[in-house]
């Protein structure tokens, strides 16, 4: 049977898609304002990538709309794009978010999908409760086809490291 969801590993594709574009990638919005969209196209990270997927500039401004109306709690909007993901991948693409800096969408990237090391606060061979609980979408088993006990890590990755300089948060998060 074919996959219908797009899990972890098709935002992680995506993301390495964009950020070869351009790796000191930032949003381009609004000065003033969070919007979804812009003078006519996806202008934040989570709206580039599900637009990406294939959401429309109707939908993402639908989905903009009900995203402000539960105060910005990705988990309680009920839109149709929400279908598209698996729980995890929402859940991954709701802590995907961006900035105006520049290199900030490598630096999410980073957060979201690179190793931890023990200057953080974990790191691979260490607590991967703790990590599990910080990012659940990197051990979706559901996306490995590993039962819930012997769930893996989600590979990390490193391909967009950020120079310290342009990182706008320190690296232990």
């Amino acid at each position: 049977m074919a996959r219908t969801r797009l899990t972890t590993t098709d935002l992680h594709t995506a993301v390495h898609e964009l950020l070869d574009e351009n790796p000191l990638r930032a949003d381009e919005g609004h000065p003033e304002h969070r919007l979804f969209v812009y003078h006519g196209h996806p202008v934040t990270m989570d709206a580039t990538l599900l637009h990406h997927f294939g959401a429309s500039l109707s939908q993402l401004k639908s989905f903009d709309a009900e995203l402000w109306a539960v105060e910005n709690e990705w988990e309680k909007v009920k839109h149709s794009l929400r279908r598209r993901f698996t729980p995890l991948a929402w859940t991954c693409l709701s802590h995907l978010s961006g900035g105006g800096d520049e290199g900030a969408w490598a630096n999410a990237h980073d957060w979201a999908f690179g190793p931890r090391t023990l200057s953080g606060v974990f790191n691979l061979d260490g607590d991967r409760a703790l990590d599990g609980r910080r990012r659940p979408w990197l051990y979706d088993a559901e996306e490995f086809e590993q039962p819930q006990a012997h769930r893996e890590l989600h590979p990390g990755c490193s391909q967009y490291p950020v120079p310290s300089a342009l990182r706008p948060f320190p690296r232990s998060v």
